[in-house]
């Protein structure tokens, strides 16, 4: 079969949140055209109406929405991304103690603005957290999160085994897990694609006798015609 049309798992990274404001969890302007380009890209796939999965955050549904106006997700908490504000604020007071830079307080203080400098921190935050030193009541442990995000993969073999394509909207920690994961790249690969996800990047995955290879991974191509690519 042809790799354009043999079934498949499409992960999504929702489009642009509302990052520095008072309600992240929203789609910007700019994250909603993304989407829209995104469902563009995916037309012919989505014409063949592929089972779609989606997280319960708003921005994953902004998403799903308007990359697929027609059809009808499923929508599971499993996707749903871990708390970036309760790790970052859990590793800014235990910094010391973990061995872990802190970023001044400007940077944490506008993460727009620098955007770059705590990206590039982060993922010793997720080091901490994945190696089981960062702990905090309302983050869950890695395995958990780890163990929920892989949950519903068995479904999407089946699906991708009956024929259909499947088409997943979650966000950058979630789907550099499974990625990772599922292609046997480890957790610093893992780590690395996380700060590097652009917002409504696609990633492709195929399933083979043993584990997944990947086609594109964190593609932007269908963006950057119209300078519409962001990590944040």
């Amino acid at each position: 079969m042809d790799a354009g049309h043999r079934p498949r798992l499409v992960l999504v990274r929702h489009g642009q949140a509302s990052l520095g404001s008072r309600d992240y969890d929203r789609l910007s302007d700019l994250g909603q055209r993304q989407a829209g380009v995104t469902g563009q890209r995916l037309a012919s796939l989505l014409a063949a109406e592929p089972a779609l999965w989606s997280g319960t955050h708003r921005r994953h549904h902004q998403t799903m929405a308007a990359v697929a106006p027609h059809l009808e997700a499923r929508t599971v908490s499993g996707l749903d991304e871990f708390s970036t504000f309760s790790l970052v604020r859990a590793a800014v007071l235990r910094a010391e103690r973990l061995g872990l830079q802190r970023p001044d307080d400007a940077l944490l203080a506008d993460p727009r603005t620098h955007l770059a400098q705590l990206l590039e921190w982060f993922p010793e935050v997720l080091d901490a957290w994945q190696g089981g030193h960062l702990v905090a009541d309302d983050i869950d442990p890695w395995p958990a999160f780890r163990q929920r995000v892989l949950s519903p993969v068995s479904h999407w073999q089946e699906a991708i085994t009956a024929g259909r394509s499947v088409v997943v909207v979650s966000s950058a920690g979630v789907i550099s897990t499974l990625v990772a994961e599922l292609t046997g790249r480890g957790l610093e690969f893992q780590r690395r694609l996380a700060v590097a996800m652009y917002n409504a990047s696609v990633s492709e995955l195929y399933p083979m006798a043993e584990g997944w290879y990947s086609g594109v991974v964190n593609c932007i191509e269908h963006l950057e015609a119209d300078g519409l690519a962001t990590l944040a």
